[in-house]
């Protein structure tokens, strides 16, 4: 028998978890910051990623006590939060993330409305100046509330230590129910410190006025959906990122299946139709296929089944779809008619409306062939192959090259903004959902590498890629510190091509050739020598001879992040491209047309 600093006796037998201690009142009473680490325990919460800081510590104190919690540790928030977000996509769960008050919950909003525009449900935690500074403009205070109000689907500021329990379990239901969305969770650091008894969990929970988790699907939209559908003679399927959230791939398939339907897809959505499945028609909008594009343009019906229907998409919007009758499917009733008016607007859960569209078309035939053979002339005319030679690296052969080198059902594709990330969309071979894990809304430059991070951590067993630029890269390289430590084997392949590709291709095309501070690669150093520098495997290739034999190197290495630099021709441009403003069947296939 051990003695207590109260002189009781307790059994050394007995393993206490390092917070506990014998005495009745104590295990009566709880702090703030105790009940975060026990609330994320209950919630099934197994890795946090965040940046300690004086205002979140007493949390940080709690969590090392946690034998159940792993924490990874980033080296800038946003690196945080966007490894969080591709972690909640790759395991459907939420992902959590800690940061401090003033800068550390700043530098997470840019990655809290990355989450928010596609839909990803991440939990973020951060630490406040205590209750009686609040509004007094005290050392790193800032309003995270009304700062984070606009880009998430609910934020609270805790101001009692006994809400923390409650507010715990509201932040992971209004997360990943409905409409999956990021919440913020702002605690004050008396709070953190303050206690609680037990007894005052009140344990009222889900109780959210006006806030409809699942609705039910009204079974006569659906039957005058199909109705229509049925009657269509150029039907197209226009599929998006909610078709992953919803796990209703299968049920899609049904439908398709059945009808014989030609299916195009957003950026979101690309996975959940096999790439080489025969219905897939490629992706639609700006750098959408030429069949897609033509096909939406031309059809007679639309059924966009989990997307938005954002600009990107429809490009300009009183000629998407002109001739078509339009079905929309989404389970967040604010997007009927917020782009498009629907003529056919349905709320609900995708996987449970296509399951009774399924029923209710099941046996009645499958459209006019002429349809098919239609869009299959727009691929004989539409080509986006581009070969490389032996003295230019193309960046489409680049992508192609590694989709062969990782041709399984366990890869995950991560990607930053810009140039590459239509590249890897246009010519990577997708094959089954959130197989590609990119910045579909905001378009976050930076995203691709701590996205990479976060989906390695959440599937350790699985080949985990990153698709990136110079540009994009450098905006978050920091976090090989990260991908070092936790000896994360994630290869990166770097489109280098000297500029923001992106903008320099819109200033070559449409601002007379003026490239006004989108040439970069002055002053950017070797980035495979500054992998290296980091601990990683840093290898650059700049012919097509040496690329898969760099890549595959690549592949194989496992002690750590590995950056394979491709030197690709500098003014390499993406086609087809729709240029603003117009509709998306005048689209451009090169400079020329512009």
């Amino acid at each position: 028998m051990a003695q207590t600093k109260d002189g009781n006796e307790s059994r050394t037998a007995t393993k206490k978890r390092p917070n506990e201690e014998s005495s009745p009142d104590k295990e009566r009473t709880i702090t703030g910051a105790r009940a975060v680490i026990n609330g994320l325990e209950e919630q099934g919460a197994e890795v946090v990623f965040g940046i300690i800081g004086g205002a979140i510590m007493p949390i940080y104190d709690e969590l090392g006590k946690s034998d159940k919690i792993r924490h990874v540790t980033t080296t800038h928030e946003q690196g945080a939060i966007h490894a969080a977000d591709a972690y909640a996509r790759v395991t459907g769960k939420p992902g959590v993330v800690f940061a401090t008050s003033g800068p550390g919950a700043s530098n997470l909003m840019t990655g809290v409305a990355n989450a928010y525009m596609d839909s990803s449900p991440v939990i973020s935690f951060t630490g406040q100046v205590a209750t009686p500074l609040i509004g007094q403009d005290s050392f790193q205070e800032v309003d995270v509330r009304g700062m984070s109000d606009p880009i998430t689907k609910h934020n609270y500021l805790v101001m009692e230590p006994k809400e923390v329990p409650k507010t715990i379990r509201k932040s992971f239901h209004l997360a990943q129910s409905g409409r999956p969305g990021p919440i913020v969770v702002d605690l004050p650091k008396d709070v953190q410190m303050g206690e609680f008894t037990r007894e005052e969990d009140s344990q009222d929970e889900k109780e959210f006025k006006g806030y409809e988790v699942n609705p039910d699907v009204n079974g006569q939209e659906v039957e005058d959906l199909a109705d229509s559908l049925l009657a269509a003679e150029r039907p197209v399927v226009l599929i998006g990122g909610g078709i992953a959230q919803a796990g209703a791939e299968s049920e899609l398939m049904k439908v398709v299946e059945e009808l014989e339907l030609p299916v195009a897809s957003s950026l979101m959505g690309l996975g959940c139709v096999n790439s080489r499945d025969p219905h897939l028609i490629g992706m639609v909008g700006m750098h959408g296929s030429g069949p897609a594009n033509k096909a939406i343009a031309k059809s007679d019906f639309l059924l966009a089944v989990g997307t938005r229907l954002d600009d990107r998409i429809t490009g300009n919007v009183e000629e998407f779809a002109p001739r078509a009758e339009i079905a929309h499917v989404d389970i967040d009733p604010a997007e009927m008619g917020k782009i498009i008016q629907p003529d056919f607007p349905v709320v609900g859960d995708a996987k449970k409306v296509l399951s009774s569209l399924n029923d209710l078309v099941e046996g009645k035939g499958q459209i006019d062939k002429e349809w098919w053979g239609q869009i299959r002339s727009w691929f004989d005319k539409y080509s986006m192959d581009s070969k490389g030679g032996e003295s230019v690296l193309k960046p489409q052969e680049v992508v192609r090259a590694l989709s062969e080198l990782t041709d399984n059902d366990e890869t995950i594709v991560t990607t930053g903004v810009g140039q590459h990330q239509m590249w890897a969309a246009q010519h990577y071979e997708f094959t089954y959902p959130n197989q590609l894990i990119t910045s579909g809304g905001l378009g976050t430059m930076g995203f691709g590498f701590p996205a990479g991070i976060g989906a390695q951590i959440a599937a350790p067993d699985r080949p985990v890629v990153t698709v990136t630029g110079d540009g994009s890269f450098q905006m978050n390289i920091q976090e090989l510190t990260t991908a070092v430590r936790e000896r994360l084997p994630i290869t990166v392949v770097i489109l280098r091509n000297g500029s923001l590709g992106m903008v320099r291709q819109w200033q070559q095309l449409f601002f007379d050739n003026r490239l006004v501070e989108t040439l970069i690669d002055e002053g950017t150093p070797s980035l495979a020598k500054v992998t290296e520098a980091y601990g990683g495997k840093g290898i650059s290739v700049a012919e097509e001879e040496g690329l898969r034999p760099a890549m595959q190197e690549a592949l194989n290495y496992d002690r750590g992040p590995s950056v394979v630099e491709c030197f690709v021709a500098e003014e390499e441009n993406v086609f087809p491209m729709v240029p603003a403003g117009a509709a998306n069947e005048n689209f451009i296939l090169g400079e020329g047309d512009a």
